[in-house]
This record gives structure tokens, C-alpha cells and sequence, in this order.
């Protein structure tokens, strides 16, 4: 699995919650994972965009149950997100 970093893509907007609830209506589509190197102040925004686009390609409207994962190991420090997309109804 490659894990290398893409290429900026315009900002989606996309309602982001580490809360599980879906809202009313809504469908859950799946899980989408991101994960960036670096442990650092840029790597959790930047995987985060990665993860949003992964979701909009995917048809999701929001992401919901995010969890973050921050390895530190001395070779491969590493931020990296999961979530559960979901589209509204």
C-alpha cells in the first residue's frame, strides 16, 4: 500500500466529528483512511485534507467517528486519520 503524499487538491467542504451518530437520513457509505509522514503542525491539516477528498470522491457529504493515530518510531514518524463517510439523505 503507498502511503506518498498527493498532490494539492482544492478544499472540500465537508462537515468533520469524532462523534459516531449519523445524522437522521443519512447513509453510511464506508471507511476512509489517510496517512501522511511527519508528526508535526502541519501533518494533522494535511492529512486531513487527503482524507476529506478520499470521502467527496466516494460521494460523501461528512465524515463522522474520526480517529487520529500519531506514531512517533524514530524511522517512520507518521499522522494518520480514520473516519466513516456518510452522505445525507
Amino acid at each position: 500500500m503507498s502511503h506518498g503524499k498527493q498532490a494539492p487538491k482544492a478544499d472540500i467542504v465537508m462537515k468533520v466529528s469524532t462523534l459516531p451518530e449519523r445524522p437522521s437520513g443519512a447513509v453510511e457509505i464506508g471507511v476512509v483512511y489517510a496517512s501522511v509522514e511527519g508528526v508535526n503542525e502541519h501533518s494533522f491539516d494535511e492529512c486531513l485534507e487527503i482524507l476529506k477528498h478520499k470521502a467527496h470522491e466516494k460521494g460523501a457529504t461528512a465524515l463522522i467517528g474520526m480517529q487520529l493515530v500519531q506514531s512517533q518510531f524514530q524511522w517512520n514518524q507518521r499522522t494518520s486519520l480514520v473516519a466513516t463517510a456518510i452522505k445525507n439523505g
